[in-house]
């Protein structure tokens, strides 16, 4: 492992689908880039909402598109695209 590189403790999984997430009551859309058992990454133009530590609840639809599963997690990182979480 070279300098910089994080060891990840789940294999990611490219994920590509529209979501939506709820932060303090209110609901933005965006998209799943990918999603491992420990977290995903969330593209959205509604970034600038969103901080690191905040607690967001992400509802994921299943591939079928017949129903979803809903995860909380806590905003890693940000950058200019979306947000990176950690599922609790």
């Amino acid at each position: 492992m070279g300098t910089g590189e994080i060891r990840r403790r789940y294999e990611r999984k490219r994920y590509h689908s529209d979501v939506v997430f709820s932060l303090n009551g209110y609901a933005f859309g965006g998209t799943l880039k990918d999603i491992s058992m420990g977290g995903a990454f969330v593209l959205t133009l509604s970034v600038n909402q969103v901080q690191k530590g905040d607690v967001v609840t992400i509802s994921i639809p299943f591939t079928s598109g017949r129903k979803n599963v809903k995860r909380r997690g806590r905003v890693l990182w940000t950058s200019g695209e979306g947000f990176a979480v950690e599922f609790l």
